[in-house]
C-alpha cells in the first residue's frame, strides 16, 4: 500500500450520504465521519474533544440560536451532538457550542472527478 492510500479515502460520488446524515470512513488508522449539510461536503475526526466518545455517532440536528433576543432556528442539520454529554459542534467549522475554546479535527475534502477524496490533511 502506498503511503497515499495511508493518508487519503476515495469513494464514488454516488456513495456520499446525504443530508443529515454520517458515512464513517477509516483512513491510517483514524476513524472520520463524512457529513453533508446544505450540499457540501465535511470530515469531522470520530472523536469528541470533551471526553473522547465517537461523537460521530451522535445526532445531526439543528440548533436554536438567539438573535436579537428572539429564539430562531438556525441552519438546518448544521450541528452534530455528541452521544455522552450532548456537547454540541458545529459540522462546517467544528467550533463547540458549549465551550468555544473546542473544535474537533476537520480533514480536507475535496473532489476529484466523481469521486470524493477525503485525507487526514488538516481542512
Amino acid at each position: 500500500m502506498s503511503a497515499n492510500a495511508q493518508r487519503e479515502a476515495r469513494l464514488p460520488l454516488d456513495d456520499a450520504p446525504p443530508d443529515g446524515t454520517v458515512r464513517l470512513l477509516e483512513i491510517g488508522g483514524h476513524r472520520i465521519g463524512l457529513v453533508r449539510v446544505d450540499g457540501s461536503l465535511h470530515a469531522l475526526a470520530d472523536r469528541c474533544p470533551h471526553r473522547g466518545a465517537p461523537l460521530c455517532s451522535g445526532r445531526i440536528t439543528t440548533p436554536v440560536e438567539v438573535r436579537d433576543g428572539d429564539l430562531r432556528l438556525g441552519d438546518r442539520g448544521s450541528i452534530l451532538r455528541c452521544p455522552w454529554h450532548k456537547w454540541e459542534f458545529e459540522i462546517t467549522t467544528g467550533r463547540c457550542i458549549v465551550d468555544p475554546r473546542l473544535r474537533v479535527r476537520k480533514y480536507a475534502v475535496r473532489l476529484e472527478g466523481d469521486e470524493i477524496v477525503v485525507s487526514l490533511d488538516r481542512a
